[in-house]
Order: C-alpha cells, then structure tokens, then sequence
C-alpha cells in the first residue's frame, strides 16, 4: 500500500497555507452601518411581504421584509452587491459603496418576461445569472431528486437535457462511448472539487451525498480550462448547501420492490425483491458555526442473478460460486458540512466537509444469454465488491475590503475497492483483487471584480494521486503516481449591458511514475448578447485535454472474466469544442420557461477506446505459447461529433391552485470516424485493428455506444397538496459496438446478435407517481418506474430493472 510522501514542493505550501491564515487571523474588524427601505410593487405601489434581501458575497445571511414591506439587513465591509426579490418578480440590485455608514434604499420591483432567477457558479467559478453564461448550462433542483424517489443521483441526471448514463458512465452529447468505467470524459464534482475516483476517473454514484443537494449544475462542451483534464466533453457539479437562518431537520424512508420481469421464465428469485432506504440531513447555525449533518442507509437485493447451471456444457462453464443470498447490495454513508464565520472579520470564514461510505455490492459485466439467462450474469462474470472511501475537505475564504475574493481549499480523498471472483479459464477461486487510491488536491483561487463590468477570476491547482493495484502483471508496475500542476485564468467582461465576453487560459503539466513531464496549454472563448428582452444569443469555443487515467495505462485487471490489459505507451486524447446556441425566455400570464436551442461540433483527436483482441502472448507450464484475449485502452485516430439540442424548462400557474412543471429535451448526434482505415494497432496475432475491422456497422462510421436521438419529458402537476407527474425518455437504437460480441456467439456465447435484432427500433420507458403533502411537515410519494414493464437494454449485454414499485416518506421541518 503506497503512502503520501511530504515532498519539499508540500512543505512550501504547507507553510504557505500557515503564513496565510495568520496573515488573515490578524485582519482588524471593520465598523460597519445598516441598509434599510422598503420593498414595494413598481406598478401597484403596493408595499411587498416576504421579499427576500440578501448580499452577494454571502447568501445564507438575508433578511425577509416584515407585513409593512420593511427591512434592515446589517452590511459586511467593503463594496458589495445586495439583492431584493421574490417569486415572479424581476430581482433588483443596489451596489453598496460605503458600508460604514447607515443607508436608506427602497427596492421597486416589477413583473416582467423573465423566468425564475437561477444563479450558477460552474461557468466561470463564481456566482452569476444562467441566462448570461457563455457555454451551454443545465441546472437540476433538489426538487427533482425528491420527486424522482432516487437512492442515488443517476435517476434524476437521466433527466437533464444532453446528459445520459450508460450503465454507471456520465455521457453529454455522445462525447464518450462505454469504457467499463475507467477513462471518464465528464468531470464530477462536488462542490467545484474532483469527485472521480483517482486512479480510474470512475465514480461510485451512490457516495455523493444527495440528501444535501443544493443544485446540480451540468456543463455541456469541453470545459477542461475550469475543471482540468475529465471535463473533455463536460462537467456535472454538485453543490451542496450549508445551513441557513432556519434550522432544517429532513428525515426520508422509501421501500419498495421489483415486479415480475415481463419475459415469461426469466424471474430467477423466489417471493419478493425489495429495496429499501434511509436518508437524513439537519442543518443549523449555531452561533458563528454553520453545520450540516446527513447519511443514508440502503439496501437493494437487485434484479441481476447468480448463473444458473447448465447440465448441457462442461463444468468449466458454470459458476457454482455464487448464491442468490449474495447478490444486492448494502450501503451505508455519512457526511458533514461545517463552516465558521468570525464575528469580528465578518467576510472571513473556514471549514471542514467530510464525507464516509462503506458499500457491498455485485457488479454484473455480461447477461448469461437471451433468453431464460436475461436476468442473470454470464458464468465467472458477476463480481462481489467491498468499497471503503472517504474524503475530507479543509478551506479558507476570505473577501478582503477591496473585494478580492480568495479561497484555499484542500481535498484528501481516499478509497479501498476489493474485488472477488472466480477465473473463466481454471474455474477456481482467484485472489481478491484490491485496488487502493490516495487523492491529494489543493486549489487557491481568486476572484477580483475590477470594476462593475469586468472580473477575473485565477487559480493554481495542485493534485497527487497514489494507486496501487494487487494483481501484477508481466513487469508492469503495481504502484503508480500521477501529478498533476495547473494554473487558469478567465476574464468575463460586460459591454453596453447587453454583451457578455469570456475567455479563459490554463497550463496543465502531467507526469507518470519517472516518465518526462508533459505540458499542455488550453483556452476557451465565448460571447452572450442579449439580443432583446429575454432573447440571449451565445456562441463559445473551447479545447479541451485529457491526460490517461492509472488505470487505462498501467493497471491490469481480470474482474468478471474479461481481462483489460495495461498500455503504458497510451497517449492523451486532445478536443475542441463549438457550439451556437440561442435561449428565449418568456412569460404567459404566471407561467415562465425558456426555449433553447443549441447546434454543435466536438472534434476529437488521439480519441482513446477500449478494443478486444489478443493482447497476451505468454509461455505456459508446458513451454507451450499461449494467446490470450481481452481488452486494451488504444489511441483509435480522429473523431467528430456534430449535433443539435432543443430543451424547454419551464414552470408557472394555470389557476390560483394548479401548478405546472416542464423539463423537456431533445437531443440528435451524428457521431463519426474520421480514420476508419487507420491500422491503430496491431495484436499479438499479427491482426491490425482499424475502426472497420471492430466495428459490427460502418454505415456513415457511426461511432461505437452511442445514442444518436435521445428524447425526453418531465411533466409535474400540483393541486393544493396533491401533486401527480410522470416522464418518458426515447434512446434511439445503438446502431454500432464491438464485433468481439458477436464473434462469441459461436462459442455458446451470449444471444446478442438476436436481441439486437429484435429489439432496434429504438426504447421507449415511461415512469409515474403521485405524491401528497400530508400535513406541513410530511409528504408521502409513490412511484412507479418503468411503467410498462419493458424488457430493455441501453448498454449491450447488461439488461435494465423491470418496473419497481416504491413509496416514500419525507419529514421535514423549517
């Protein structure tokens, strides 16, 4: 097991990070007056209840206006913005140049075409509007996880336009076909911090810790000049939220269970399959302290089985390891959110967030076959795990009197996955195969309004990542180091109130065990002019970077019977990344949206894919050669992807009590080889692979799993307490994956080449439920997914749930 080792470079900025907070610490309080006025309607004249005003710099300390319109709202030093809004209105905003003194301001606000206020921090790594962002931007609510009744975050993020997962794997815009999890091309985080597993860039869904969402905000286009190297495609951060003025207690418990499979034969447990879980969160201020507390609890005993044995094939073929008792899974999680703010630097707080899991659980790679095997996993393909990780994350941040906003965060993050199962060719057990990761990351970063019109924001990143894997192979190294060095910057600047000009730079430098170091320079530009009220025309260019995961290059793995092989020599894959995209915002009487519409090209170069083949030539006990088959990461040559997106959010009331919710989205890709003839490789049998040669269709080279029309709609209807929605999401048919699949079929193999058959016209899946607020505190849910019961397939090989049943209860007081 590899340990972090203090390198002079750490001590430097060790002792940096010391000299700063005592440099900070020493910082004399500042007098500071009150704002104060009132809230009325610009219209009506009409004094307003409930408005809310709060200060930029720090949104949970706001005030609410009283049953006269009235407000006082104490002022933090230095020149600030202050907000005033409230639900249908336009916000409006005053700009607080001398907070030493008391101030009298009347806040008038009126309606106008524009939809709820959503503000975003992803884009350039501080807080603006999303209407006036550069690049393409999703936002999802807590709301929809709720309604959604999700255990983990996948269910919800289906929603979100030009966002899929493919069977564990974040893919926006087809940016990435299927690659077992390892070499993601989608950056996630939490709270703007990497949360992809170092040594892979997999993530484990179920460790982010939903019952704390504050908003998840999901770029879309190569976002590397923010977020660093797995955001080639995009990024999916998730904030989570500290306490506000109220405390606030959420307890929830769901259960449920799995239907019948609706093809006849294939249900392979006895009575029920249920699931069940236990989520909690409290948030409060105490004093100066903001402290949040959350977990879950889950148990699922899942739809995927054991193989069943089969007298007809030898016994080589079968797989007596597992029971139905093992299968399932057991999760458990806890996580905390602490923040302390000095009563005498009022713009001065720090930190610590943490979050634990411990999770048992099966991952099945391949179904036993197409028939009565639907169900269950292919022998000597279905894995026991043991998943242990944790991070822990100190911070810093600080608003000095001139407004320069600095943070230092940190982020250790450790995990400890062992993996068990038997091996296809001796059909006895193999040792467990334990992969153990240590994360060190560190960014300072700076934020400096220079004037009403411009602001720059910089920061220098610092990440170390330690691997090590149990499973040697041919000489190739078992612990591994990866560093990674990066500075960026942005400039965002306003022209004549209506243009919004960016553009970012950033350096990265890589390197791998003792090979040389590389470096690599990116940068992005994009312009949003508002063209009219509500009406906002963007366009952006970025470039993007991805440097090879540990895994992809030196790991060797023979988890569910299928061995990937280590490439050292794998080189990092570079994209570039243009879209054009409009937003109309409108209003219809109380019911507000925004229509956008985006058309796009990604181009990829040095595009990395996994490719089955015979990599391992060896000697055996007998003096014998002996060619073995399986996977490698390879450089496959150029790719492009062009596309178009249409997406439509949209809420408001049809009636005094009706409420209306829309999430709408359409996605098309066209996602090619530009190589299809390059000879990328060469196996140990002498066979040369090309994008034709793997591919089982080559019509118009269509990339391999990918999705070229995906569709969807969220529809939500609430009547008083009552509310009742639904969704239904379109994949089209996936025209092409490997032909290694189909080449098995003579070996008894898996019956793919007739599922693909009969089912490509492409998937329909409906979901449903209904939900009541009970009384003030309780809401009680019940959802049904997969309405229909569809025996379906998104990731070849691995089939989905069939319908569930589940209801929920959520407790919740503020």
């Amino acid at each position: 097991m590899p340990t972090l080792k203090l390198t002079p470079l750490k001590k430097h900025y060790y002792a940096f990070l010391v000299v700063s907070l005592i440099a900070i610490s020493t910082i004399s309080a500042q007098t500071t007056g009150t704002l104060k006025g009132v809230v009325s309607d610009a219209s009506t004249k009409e004094t307003m209840i409930g408005a809310v005003v709060y200060n930029v710099s720090d949104k949970t300390h706001g005030v609410v206006t009283d049953v006269n319109g009235a407000y006082q709202l104490p002022l933090n030093p230095g020149k600030d913005t202050i907000v005033c809004m409230i639900i249908s209105m336009q916000p409006d905003t005053f700009i607080v140049t001398d907070p030493s003194k008391d101030i009298v301001h009347d806040f008038k606000l009126s309606s106008g075409s524009q939809q709820l206020e959503t503000y975003v921090v992803s884009a350039g790594k501080y807080e603006r509007k999303l209407e006036e962002i550069t690049v393409s931007m999703e936002v999802m609510k807590p709301s929809l996880l709720e309604n959604k009744n999700s255990s983990n975050i996948t269910d919800a993020l289906e929603q979100v336009p030009g966002l899929n997962i493919l069977d564990g794997e974040a893919q926006i815009r087809g940016g990435s076909g299927f690659d077992f999890g390892v070499g993601s091309r989608v950056a996630v985080l939490i709270d703007g911090m990497p949360a992809l597993a170092g040594s892979g860039s997999a993530l484990e869904w179920s460790f982010i810790p939903i019952e704390n969402v504050e908003q998840v905000e999901v770029i879309k286009g190569a976002s590397s000049v923010t977020y660093g190297s797995s955001a080639l495609s995009g990024s999916i951060n998730v904030r989570t939220a500290y306490a506000k003025d109220n405390p606030v207690t959420m307890v929830s418990l769901s259960s449920g269970l799995y239907d019948d499979p609706s093809v006849p034969g294939t249900k392979w447990w006895e009575g029920m399959a249920n699931f069940s879980n236990m989520s909690f969160m409290h948030s409060e201020k105490s004093g100066q302290l903001d402290w949040v507390i959350g977990g879950m609890v889950k148990y699922d005993h899942g739809y995927i089985g054991p193989p069943a044995i089969n007298p007809n094939v030898p016994r080589i073929l079968n797989d007596t390891s597992l029971n139905n008792n093992q299968v399932g899974e057991k999760t458990g999680r806890f996580n905390f959110n602490l923040r302390y703010r000095p009563k005498t630097i009022p713009k001065l707080n720090y930190g610590l967030n943490g979050n634990f899991m411990q999770s048992d659980n099966t991952q099945a790679l391949l179904w036993q076959n197409d028939t009565l095997g639907l169900y269950r996993a292919y022998p000597h393909t279905l894995t026991l795990l043991d998943q242990k990780m944790f991070y822990i994350d100190p911070f810093v941040n600080y608003i000095s009197s001139d407004g320069l906003s600095q943070s230092f965060r940190t982020r250790w993050a450790y995990s400890d996955n062992t993996a068990t199962n038997q091996n296809l060719v001796t059909a006895v057990a193999e040792p467990n195969i334990r992969t153990i990761t240590n994360v060190s990351y560190t960014e300072y970063q700076a934020i400096k309004q220079v004037s009403d019109d411009i602001n720059l924001t910089g920061g220098l990143i610092m990440n170390q990542i330690y691997s090590y894997n149990s499973l040697a192979y041919q000489g190739v190294l078992q612990t591994n180091h990866l560093q990674n060095f990066a500075l960026f910057i942005q400039e965002d600047q306003k022209l004549w109130k209506v243009l919004n000009l960016s553009i970012g730079f950033r350096e990265e430098s890589f390197k791998m065990n003792d090979t040389a170091t590389i470096f690599k320079p990116i940068m992005r530009a994009g312009a949003n002019l508002k063209l009219a009220k509500g009406t906002y025309l963007r366009a952006s260019y970025g470039q993007g970077y991805r440097f090879p995961s540990i895994t992809e290059k030196y790991i060797y793995s023979d988890v569910g019977g299928l061995p990937i092989f280590p490439n050292p020599n794998l080189q990092a894959e570079t994209s570039t990344n243009a879209e054009i995209g409009i937003k109309q915002q409108f209003k219809i009487n109380n019911f507000m949206g925004a229509l956008d519409v985006a058309v796009f090209q990604q181009n990829y170069q040095n595009t990395i894919e996994i490719t089955y083949g015979y990599w391992d030539k060896y000697v055996d006990q007998f003096g014998n050669t002996q060619i073995r088959a399986g996977f490698k990461y390879l450089n496959t040559g150029e790719t492009r992807i062009r596309g178009v997106e249409v997406s439509l959010p949209a809420e408001g009331k049809i009636t005094k009590d009706l409420k209306i919710e829309i999430l709408g989205d359409y996605t098309f890709i066209v996602p090619q080889a530009l190589q299809p003839n390059l000879v990328y490789a060469t196996d140990s049998t002498g066979k040369g692979m090309t994008y034709e040669n793997t591919s089982t269709n080559t019509n118009d080279n269509i990339l391999k799993y990918r999705f070229q029309t995906i569709a969807k709609i969220d529809l939500q209807l609430t009547y008083k307490q009552f509310s009742i929605g639904g969704d239904w999401r379109y994949y089209s048919f996936m025209q092409n994956i490997d032909t290694v699949f189909y080449q098995e079929e003579s070996q008894g193999g898996y019956g793919i080449s007739n599922y693909r058959l009969t089912h490509n016209k492409g998937t329909n899946i409906f979901d449903a439920r209904i939900s009541m607020q009970v009384m003030k505190q309780l809401k009680v849910a019940f959802v049904v997914d997969n309405l229909l019961n569809t025996s379906y397939s998104l990731r070849p090989l691995k089939i989905e749930a069939p319908r569930t049943f589940a209801i929920r209860l959520t407790y919740r007081i503020d």
